[in-house]
């Protein structure tokens, strides 16, 4: 009995630690620990089965995807073996093989094995179970990385009504809104979405407390929805307690501590590009941000070739798609007119698009080839479209031989999809550009074939036009 409650209390400790360590060698430890003790289980199914769990669990922290769903294989053959199944044990073990797929890209496998979960939860544990809702909130997460949204939110809803009549509330109430919330603002339900975000944080400050990680990460969403939805002054707010609820934490490095430093960022350039009060930067020296300015194009056009890479053709792989360096030069073009608060808040939509499998790309080419139907219906869409039709018209009358307007509307459609994939805030910033160009007596067209004429080598645009005359 003492052997039995020693056991016990070792692998409480360990999960503890796992569940609260932040460093990738405490999932280490915690491996080892649990692998010496799995020596010690004998021919104890149950106890191998619990020891099994947390190793795949610790393993899946260190990111070792098929050990991981080895260990939690093998914990489901004992616990299917025994006469009497260990039920609760069972479901969570599902699950946590379901978050393995799931983590390890196998969205479908993922949801083979949740749905496994649900059903033995609502057979044994009833449909009101806090155990069923556990499950469906996996779920959820199968149909949310393909894409199936209203699957995912199906799901949702029918873990946040279980959860929403316990007493006290559960934490993982708060998992259910920000989950929903991004559902909605993946819709372009802004508004819903934001509702939603704050109603998980104010749910986590008030079960967790201010500082809490969940909180710090409720925060951030909430502050990336507002910055999505352009109102940049709440979202620096929100976004920088965020940061320095992280710093408090101890987590400044973590991978969503710093992404919602990225996000802080866009707003500060934003609200510096719009004249409102502007949160210093951290540097005013010119070649310092010249340099942080070139980094982040070379971020974007990376992040949007890997893209262009995974975009199929129907007759198979296209020869401008073998030609990365030409792709590489036409896009760092492309994107020279634009401030640096708008290329901020672009690479913010291809950091998220990324997270949500999405791939400008293929929608953009999609669209243009009427394969989708319109991805957003923005008046500035149309705004944006006549602007830089106008300035094209100027640039190919005054260097004719280089820069070629057709007046076909093919450069008014490639435009138009291209700008229906960027954010409500972006395509904001990007029409602000526009119009401050056209103030100023700019022509960003004129723009893009200077910078195009300098990453050839080619010296200047007029001396581009006067060897294209000559040929």
């Amino acid at each position: 009995m003492d052997s039995n409650a020693n056991w016990i209390t070792e692998l409480q400790a360990t999960r503890e630690l796992l569940r609260h360590g932040n460093a990738e060698d405490c999932a280490e430890d915690c491996a080892a620990r649990l692998r010496t003790m799995l020596r010690t289980c004998g021919n104890d199914s149950v106890r191998r089965a619990m020891t099994l769990d947390g190793l795949g669990r610790a393993l899946l922290a260190l990111k070792h995807y098929d050990r991981a769903a080895a260990a939690l294989e093998e914990s489901l053959a004992l616990l299917r073996a025994l006469p009497c199944n260990n039920l609760p044990l069972l479901a969570g073990v599902l699950q946590n093989l379901a978050h393995v797929r799931l983590e390890a890209g196998e969205p479908q496998k993922s949801e083979a094995i949740g749905l496994e979960a649900v059903a033995l939860c609502e057979k044994n544990f009833g449909p009101d179970s806090p155990r069923l809702a556990e499950a469906l909130l996996h779920l959820s997460a199968a149909y949310y990385r393909q894409r199936r949204l209203d699957e995912a939110e199906a799901r949702l809803e029918r873990a946040r009504a279980i959860w929403e009549g316990q007493n006290p509330t559960p934490p993982e109430l708060g998992t259910c809104y920000n989950n929903l919330g991004r559902i909605q603002e993946e819709r372009g339900h802004m508004a819903e979405g934001i509702a939603l975000h704050r109603k998980a944080l104010a749910l986590r400050r008030n079960v967790l407390g201010g500082c809490h990680e969940d909180s710090a990460f409720s925060m951030g969403n909430l502050g990336v929805a507002l910055a999505t939805d352009g109102q940049w002054a709440e979202a620096a707010d929100t976004l920088e307690a965020a940061v320095a609820c992280y710093a408090r934490l101890g987590r400044s490095d973590s991978p969503e501590a710093l992404g919602y430093k990225r996000n802080l960022a866009v707003c500060r350039r934003a609200l510096e590009a719009l004249g409102g009060a502007c949160v210093p930067m951290a540097s005013a020296d010119p070649a310092e941000e010249e340099a942080r300015r070139e980094g982040l194009l070379l971020e974007i056009v990376e992040r949007e070739l890997v893209m262009f890479l995974e975009t199929p053709n129907e007759g198979g792989t296209a020869a401008c798609q073998q030609r990365p360096d030409s792709f590489r030069i036409m896009r760092r073009m492309a994107h020279a007119p634009l401030s640096d608060a708008t290329l901020e808040a672009y690479a913010a939509d291809l950091r998220l698009a990324e997270r949500q499998g999405r791939n400008f790309m293929i929608e953009k080419y999609a669209r243009m080839d009427n394969r989708l139907p319109p991805l957003q219906d923005n008046p500035l869409i149309d705004e944006v479209v006549g602007m830089e039709a106008a300035f094209m018209r100027e640039a190919s009358a005054r260097y004719p031989a280089v820069i070629v307007y057709g007046g076909d509307g093919q450069f008014e459609n490639y435009l138009r999809c291209e700008l229906e994939t960027l954010s409500p805030a972006t395509l904001d910033l990007y029409a602000r550009d526009m119009r401050r160009a056209a103030r100023e007596g700019r022509n960003p067209a004129e723009e893009r074939y200077r910078c195009l004429a300098r990453l050839m080598g080619k010296g200047s645009l007029e001396e581009m036009e006067n060897r294209a005359r000559r040929a």
